[in-house]
């Protein structure tokens, strides 16, 4: 608990800091973030710091441990190239489905598929780039499944809307990417796990 409390900590106190400081200057400016706006981004957020947790972005407190050697077999650039694995290929592409059915859903500047490809693309590049400081592999085959996940998202997104009311999507785009690109910083800069384990364990 203290570590998962530590690492959401880590990634949500920035977001909701810059947060304020950005309603603040909007509401100065005469456009007032209400609240379901502020809500939509709290679920982005939180998407977003599961979704570092579960892909094991790294750290900059990851160089200290592992230093910053970059291995060749660390990264594979041939798609599907290595042994194919259908649970990790399927999380791979539901990991990012949600991306492609709430960023249209929330925010109408994202309601075509090539915004979601792009930022699908962009948002797992980021991740796999990150995988390099802690000793994780850096697999095009994850690129193309996450990308691949948030285009289906986005196929959800279009289907759903042809059964339900058509609903504001008033989220402004900064905002919606500040939700995920500011808890990806603040969990860059401040999540030490190794740290709060040589405090908790004495070693």
């Amino acid at each position: 608990m203290l570590f998962g409390g530590y690492e959401v900590l880590s990634a949500m106190l920035p977001f909701v800091v810059v947060t304020l400081l950005w309603g603040n200057r909007q509401k100065k400016r005469g456009q007032p973030l209400n609240g379901g706006i502020r809500c939509m981004a709290l679920v982005l957020a939180l998407y977003a710091v599961g979704m570092y947790y579960f892909t094991g972005a790294g750290t900059v407190y990851d160089l200290f441990t592992y230093g910053a050697e970059i291995r060749s077999e660390q990264i594979n650039l041939l798609p599907f190239s290595r042994t194919i694995d259908g649970t990790a290929y399927g999380l791979n592409i539901l990991l990012f489905l949600p991306f492609g059915l709430l960023s249209p859903w929330f925010c109408d500047r994202m309601a075509s598929w090539k915004k979601v490809l792009e930022g699908g693309f962009a948002l797992s590049l980021l991740i796999e780039v990150s995988q390099l400081l802690n000793n994780r592999s850096t697999d095009v085959d994850d690129l193309i499944l996450n990308t691949l996940g948030a285009l289906m998202g986005w196929g959800l997104y279009r289907l759903l809307r042809r059964y339900l009311p058509r609903l504001a999507r008033p989220l402004p785009l900064p905002l919606l990417w500040m939700s995920f690109l500011i808890p990806f910083a603040g969990r860059f800069l401040l999540f030490d796990e190794i740290a709060l384990a040589r405090w908790l364990y004495g070693f």
